[in-house]
């Protein structure tokens, strides 16, 4: 929500675009978190229902390759797009397909495939100014969405506490293993940042007093 609520303020001149999909489960209070904060923004925003996730994708890497075949693919990039997806473990149509021996299958480029859209737009999408913004509740079922070279594509990482392993293939350091309660840590790995920081959850406004 923090995430979405500075986007807006930063393209508050109209241009760029912020995609949601919520993953959030529908009886979680705080569920309309996410959705109250884009509809706050004036920018174009779209909150993707689960049915059009496939559709999403198709479009979002179709506008990925049309900047990148357009001669004004940097100009292009002062309008930016983000997709932002919470509960990255509940979208099973965006995992990377894999046959029983662990290898990638050759996906038939006739045939739409949102796992491959997904992985080409984290792949491909920041050069041109399409960025992605996700939250996956275990390293684990990042892991069965994000192969390791796509998962090398999210420079900015956040890591709450986890075990030494998981926090190793995540960041190359064990560290957030000693990370205690309502302490997580924020990873750069491209300018070098490690920096333990105190999250904070959404404020519940149902019983708040308005005080003049």
């Amino acid at each position: 929500a923090a995430s979405i609520a500075s986007l807006g303020a930063q393209l508050h001149g109209g241009t760029g675009a912020i995609y949601l999909l919520d993953g959030g489960p529908q009886d979680d209070a705080q569920t309309r978190s996410l959705k109250d904060a884009l509809s706050s923004l004036r920018i174009v925003t779209k909150d993707v229902a689960w049915r059009d996730v496939a559709p999403c994708m198709e479009e979002v890497v179709a506008e990925v390759r049309r900047r990148q075949s357009s001669d004004s693919g940097i100009a292009d990039a002062v309008a930016p797009m983000f997709v932002v997806i919470y509960g990255l473990q509940r979208y099973r149509m965006l995992r990377k397909r894999e046959d029983e021996f662990g290898l990638s299958v050759s996906a038939d480029e006739s045939r739409a495939d949102p796992g491959r859209d997904f992985a080409e737009i984290v792949r491909e999408g920041p050069a041109v100014g399409v960025h992605v913004i996700a939250w996956c509740d275990t390293p684990t079922a990042a892991d069965r969405t994000l192969d390791r070279a796509t998962l090398r594509e999210f420079d900015h990482r956040v890591l709450f506490q986890m075990s030494a392993t998981d926090s190793s293939n995540l960041i190359d350091s064990p560290i957030a293993n000693r990370l205690g309660l309502y302490r997580a840590l924020y990873h750069s790995e491209e300018q070098g940042v490690m920096e333990k920081f105190r999250p904070y959850g959404v404020i519940d406004t149902s019983d708040a007093e308005t005080e003049l």
